[in-house]
Parts: structure tokens; C-alpha cells; sequence
């Protein structure tokens, strides 16, 4: 069994090896000086197009240039600072550390043999599912949730099979975020050939103007449809790299002044100074 799981980078350069690899996420409009083992914008992409898609930008270069990866019979999504903790003996769903940069792979338990411990016994890796009042509900309190139904809408149009999944998992209570995963190729091109068509018409018809942050309801709407029809997944608590404390007020201060709006300012602040220690254990 061949395993790749990508990390997108886009800040700080970082190379990896024949299991972790690192693609540079936006790569048309990052830095020249970050670099990765891949990047985003080789071969056919949607890299341009990163300040909206964020790290779907790498998914879709995955996609669409699978045999640059070597083929591997299963491909995973992490991001360069949120990675899965391959113990799922812990009940937490998420978990945090400062630990020096170089050790966070270590620190996060990533492992040959613990990709194989986990999927010998599960069809695919997902985050954990944090609890929520709803999906939809929780949406509307952070972003507008008319261009979440507008997403949904154009779900239902282009796959009427996912219609009844889409409807239980905004009404339910388990969240799937950060758009992570460790799927089999078959099944990572099931969920390209289901989000991008949905995110591509929803672009079309809406612009190019805001950060689709419809794109994790959408992927935690396909991963419920996979549990749905029969697939047993194994969910992993996600562990951050948070980082000193200067790096987190730094965080903050750049997330505030870029938050458009009070609602996604004191969504900033929330995370900051409340989620952050109410959600997650430091370890």
C-alpha cells in the first residue's frame, strides 16, 4: 500500500519525504523563496485562483496531475500547521502544541506503520467531528448562510443523490471541518469529481469576490454521504501547531485586521481568546 498525505504550505518553506510531501499552495501569487517539494501551479491547475479555493488549490492540482505523486493508492490533505494525531485512543477532538517546528511531525505520531494501523481497519481517515447547535445553524453565526443554501442548491441540481445527505448533515450536529482527509484514489477522485463542479458553478454564478468557506460544509456533506452508504471511517483528533505566544497574538492581529465586517472580527476574537482553550488540549 502506497501513501502520500500532502501538506499545503504557502507561508514558510518545508520539504518532506516518500510519505509527507509538501506542495506550495497558491504558488501563482506566493513568495518565490518558499519552497516545497511540489507546487501547485504545475502542470493543470487552479492556482491563481488560491485567495478563494485555499488549499483546494492543492487537492485540484492532485487531481489533475495524480501520476506526479508516484500513483499512490492513498492520498491525504493536512495543512502546515494542522496535522492528524495518529492515536485514536485520544478522546479529544482537538489538540494543540508549541513545540519547535521541526519536532510537530513527531509530536502529531505520523508514521508508515500508523497510516497502515488505521486504514487496515477503516475505509478513510477524517478530522474527528466537533459538536455543533447544527451545521447550518453554526454556519449562519459565522458566515451568511444564503451562500451556503445557494451551494447547496447547486449540490442538489448537479448530484440529486447527495440531496437527502446534504439536508441530514446541515441539520446535524457533527461538523466535519478543515477540509482533511486520507482517502483510497478511487475514492479522492470521487470527492474532486463532486466539489469542484459545485464550487466551479457556484464561482461562476456568484463571482470571485469572497473565500469559499462553503467548501468544508461541502466536503463534511460528502463524507457523511460516504458514511451514509456504508463506508467505516477512522476519525483522528487534529493537533495545531500554535506556535509561541507572540506567534499567536501576531496570528490574531493579521486575522483581525484582514476580517471583513464586526461578525468575522469577533469570530477572530472568539478563537483567539475563547475556542482556542475551550475546544482544544494542550499537549
Amino acid at each position: 500500500m502506497s501513501v502520500k498525505l500532502l501538506v499545503c504550505c504557502h507561508k514558510e518553506s518545508a520539504k518532506g519525504d516518500d510519505l509527507l510531501v509538501t506542495v506550495k499552495a497558491g504558488a501563482d501569487l506566493a513568495s518565490q523563496s518558499v519552497v516545497c517539494d511540489f507546487s501547485d501551479n504545475d502542470g493543470e491547475n487552479i492556482s491563481a485562483l488560491n485567495p478563494i479555493y485555499n488549499e483546494l488549490t492543492v487537492v485540484y492540482w492532485a487531481w489533475k496531475n495524480y501520476d506526479k505523486l508516484g500513483n499512490p493508492d492513498h492520498i491525504g490533505l493536512m495543512h502546515y500547521r494542522r496535522y492528524f494525531y495518529f492515536d485514536e485512543e485520544v478522546e479529544e477532538t482537538r489538540l494543540r502544541t508549541a513545540v519547535p517546528k521541526e519536532l510537530f511531525r513527531e509530536k502529531a505520531l505520523i508514521s508508515e506503520d500508523a497510516l497502515r494501523r488505521c486504514l487496515s481497519h477503516g475505509d478513510f481517515i477524517c478530522p474527528r467531528p466537533s459538536k455543533r447547535m447544527s451545521v447550518s445553524r453554526h454556519y449562519a453565526m459565522t458566515h451568511k448562510i444564503e451562500d451556503l443554501l445557494f451551494a447547496v442548491s447547486i449540490l442538489k441540481r448537479i448530484f440529486p443523490d447527495y440531496a437527502e445527505s446534504a439536508d441530514e448533515y446541515l441539520a446535524g450536529t457533527d461538523s466535519y471541518f478543515f477540509n482533511m482527509f486520507v482517502f483510497p484514489k478511487e475514492v479522492f477522485f470521487q470527492y474532486a469529481e463532486f466539489i469542484f463542479p459545485i464550487l466551479n458553478e457556484y464561482v461562476k454564478e456568484r463571482g470571485k469576490e469572497d473565500r469559499l468557506y462553503v467548501s468544508e460544509r461541502l466536503t463534511g456533506i460528502f463524507l457523511y454521504h460516504l458514511m451514509k452508504k456504508g463506508a467505516h471511517p477512522i476519525t483522528l483528533p487534529v493537533l495545531y501547531w500554535e506556535g509561541t505566544r507572540k506567534d499567536r497574538i501576531a496570528g490574531f492581529f493579521r486575522e483581525w485586521k484582514s476580517a471583513k465586517g464586526l461578525k468575522r472580527k469577533a469570530v477572530a476574537f472568539a478563537r483567539f481568546f475563547v475556542h482556542r482553550r475551550k475546544e482544544s488540549k494542550r499537549i
